[in-house]
């Protein structure tokens, strides 16, 4: 009976997203950077705008819980998986709107990977992004953490213009820089039930070369002070008050602490690493023994900008 209403929603959802492109209990795990997570009842690769705002309709019509991803880097997902349907989005594109001999109004894709986006932007000389080499995910998740880098201290979004959204209505919009409200890993974004589809940033020619020197100066000090090549979701805990989470964790003495098949990096600890098959429950224990330790030596509240999922 379950099969049976499995079956016929999945066709339901490929009457309007195409035919076969629709899986069921599609595994997400090996879609995260962190490798965790069991299966989404319902997965489909979005590849355009249109894929984007039809997923969201027919998800509505569907009664579904419609979930957007873009690289699936800061996110942790549950070994139950993940209900409804779970859209990927993959829709890639920029392209110039307007030029002048000082700078150009890029606009980019939500799906755009950002580390490709700096590469491209880089060796054309544009800066504004260039100290982002490295950053794992998508634009539109970039630009809902408004991650950045510290050294020198440059976000996301600092460069952006403005950006069309969508709802869970599927109605779509388009805001200015302002209307983001961004912080310290912070949008709007993170309150209201929106997507980006698109930003427009503002970048400045400059010199390649010139250009080229400071991202790769800002990606080799990430190389140097980050574990890579592992499975990590990156930072996991969010700064306080100026200080380094990482450096509150190394004091408690917990580098290499592990808990089943995860562990705290010996290299940076505010990295929480996927070395041995570990499940989300592995990560939530180590997460909480960590707050606790805090909580009690320090009286400080760690906070997660990893999501739970």
């Amino acid at each position: 009976m379950v099969q049976n209403k499995s079956k016929d929603i999945r066709n339901k959802l490929e009457q309007v997203l195409g035919h076969n492109r629709v899986k069921t209990n599609f595994t997400m795990a090996p879609f995260s950077t962190f490798k965790i997570g069991g299966p989404a009842e319902y997965y489909f690769q979005a590849n355009s705008v249109e894929d984007l705002y039809n997923a969201q309709k027919i998800g509505n019509k569907l009664g579904l819980t419609v979930r957007f991803f873009g690289g699936l880097s800061n996110v942790v997902i549950s070994d139950a998986g993940i209900s409804g349907l779970v859209v990927r989005n993959s829709v890639m594109y920029k392209k110039i709107i307007r030029e002048s001999n000082e700078n150009i109004i890029l606009e980019v894709s939500s799906g755009y990977p950002v580390t490709r986006l700096v590469k491209e932007t880089v060796n054309l000389g544009y800066s504004g992004l260039e100290y982002h080499l490295g950053l794992p995910g998508s634009l539109g998740g970039a630009l809902y953490m408004n991650s950045k880098w510290t050294k020198p201290l440059s976000y996301v979004g600092d460069n952006l213009v403005q950006a069309q959204l969508m709802d869970q209505e599927a109605q779509l919009k388009t805001v200015n820089r302002e209307y983001f409200n961004f912080g310290y890993d912070q949008s709007i974004l993170q309150q209201t039930p929106e997507i980006v589809i698109w930003g427009q940033f503002n970048l400045k020619k400059e010199d390649p070369e010139v250009v080229k020197t400071r991202s790769q100066k800002a990606f080799n000090y990430r190389r140097q002070t980050q574990p890579h090549g592992v499975n990590s979701s990156g930072c996991f805990f969010r700064n306080i008050d100026g200080q380094s989470a990482g450096w509150l964790i190394d004091k408690l003495g917990l580098k290499g602490y592990s808990v089943g098949g995860v562990k705290i990096s010996e290299k940076h600890a505010n990295f929480i690493i996927n070395y041995n098959q570990a499940k989300s429950s592995d990560v939530k224990k180590l997460v909480a023994y960590i707050k606790d330790k805090a909580l009690k030596k320090y009286k400080i509240k760690l906070e997660e900008e990893v999501i739970f999922i």
